[in-house]
């Protein structure tokens, strides 16, 4: 019962994160749909921060779940790429083609560049 949900979830260091760079990736190296949006984002010459859940992984194994929870927790989201732009969730690679194909994505960044 004192299982409190914030000691399991840290989704103050993803807000900070996303508020800080107006376009922020979370990825994981093997996702196919993360190299997809990397070269979207190229082609589109649109700068990104990438935060590399592998690479957190690695580097600080006993916070890796809280940062993971705190991600899913502002997502609702368990799969990568989790695109935030101008602080505000996104989606994935989908969602960031559909912006592109209807000529908002460029627009959208913009707006916090």
């Amino acid at each position: 019962m004192g299982n409190k949900v914030s000691t399991k979830v840290n989704d103050a260091e993803i807000r900070k994160e996303v508020a800080a760079d107006p376009v922020v990736m979370y990825s994981k190296k093997a996702c196919g749909y993360c190299k997809m949006a990397k070269t979207l984002f190229a082609e589109e010459q649109i700068a990104f921060v990438e935060k590399d859940l592998d690479v957190v992984s690695r580097e600080r194994p006993d916070e890796y779940q809280q940062y993971v929870n705190g991600l899913v927790y502002m997502t609702k989201q368990t799969t990568v790429p989790q695109i935030f732009i101008c602080g505000k969730f996104i989606g994935g690679y989908t969602e960031l083609n559909k912006l592109k194909e209807a000529r908002k994505l460029l627009e959208m960044v913009e707006e916090c560049a």
